[in-house]
């Protein structure tokens, strides 16, 4: 770590994930890194002790993990392959496969390549938050980049009983993690389910526990009392607004010092990282106001 590890990261929204899982893996990493591992070898002159720091060996090792069948064929074991870390990553899909005939791993390129090119391979479908996390780096593009919501519905709620049900018919928990993600439809399936459940007064609840197309929920044009349906974006407004809202600066703050010159490196990767999120965010309420002027009911928010 740099001088500046113990920058304060401002990631309100990712806090809970990057800021608190990183400082754990950097505390973890300095731990080991201080602790060497001693070797002991008896000679004729006596014993002589080999200290070898081993910080930055197994943070390595942790990851550049990759799975590959077991010579037996009855599970997976874990593979270190080299070759797979001279290369960058970019948005695709994965095309590496592992060959039993000529046991190896084979990795195909994602797309046609000149002599003199640099070739990439993606990663798989991270979100920024893991690829800062666990790879060190942030992706400007990342067509698989989502944001973790927390929700959840409190036990002093009359109708949790009710909501709880519907809810498990759908698949979905009562408290649990859900994501936004960046794109033209930033709210999936099952934050949309959860979210109307959580809208719903009791003859609502008592409508969908009856109906047969209860799996409707999840779907963006599922035929839904008006009010519920204004209830459900509102609630998701707001929501959004006051993660953006706990911020110390606002996107184009952090877009003008990314422009600027002299940053640590750690800091431009926070800040990198905090554009990530609000790139999100602000895609989330576009999307959430346009569905709110479909039900007839501008944002109450703006």
């Amino acid at each position: 770590m740099t001088p500046d590890r113990d920058l304060n990261l401002d990631l309100p929204v990712l806090g809970s994930l990057a800021q608190h899982e990183a400082s754990s893996l950097s505390n973890y990493a300095i731990e080991l890194a201080n602790a060497p591992v001693v070797l002991s070898q008896t000679t004729e002159d006596g014993e002589i002790e080999v200290r070898i720091s081993v910080g930055w060996a197994v943070s390595t090792v942790m990851t550049r993990q990759n799975f590959v069948p077991s010579a037996d064929g009855t599970g997976m074991v874990h593979a270190l392959i080299p070759l797979w870390d001279m290369c960058n990553h970019t948005n695709g899909q994965l095309t590496t496969t592992f060959s039993p005939e000529l046991d190896r791993s084979e990795c195909t390129a994602c797309r046609s390549y000149s002599a003199g090119d640099q070739i990439f391979i993606f990663y798989g479908s991270r979100s920024n938050a893991d690829l800062f996390v666990h790879n060190g780096f942030v992706f400007g593009d990342n067509h698989h980049d989502s944001m973790r919501l927390k929700l959840g519905v409190s036990k002093a709620d009359p109708l949790q009983a009710e909501r709880a049900k519907l809810l498990s018919r759908l698949g979905l928990p009562t408290t649990g993690e859900f994501y936004l993600k960046t794109g033209a439809d930033p709210v999936d399936g099952r934050l949309l389910a959860f979210l109307r459940v959580f809208s719903m007064r009791q003859e609502h609840l008592e409508h969908w526990l009856d109906s047969e197309r209860s799996s409707d929920l999840v779907y963006p044009d599922c035929a839904l009392e008006t009010d519920v349906e204004t209830k459900t974006w509102n609630f998701l407004h707001t929501r959004i607004k006051l993660l953006l809202s706990a911020y110390p600066t606002t996107m184009l703050d952090d877009l003008d010092q990314l422009n600027k010159g002299g940053m640590a490196s750690c800091r431009r990767l926070a800040i990198q990282m905090r554009v990530s999120e609000k790139k999100i965010l602000h895609g989330a309420i576009d999307y959430v106001e346009q569905r709110l002027l479909a039900c007839g009911h501008p944002s109450s928010n703006n």
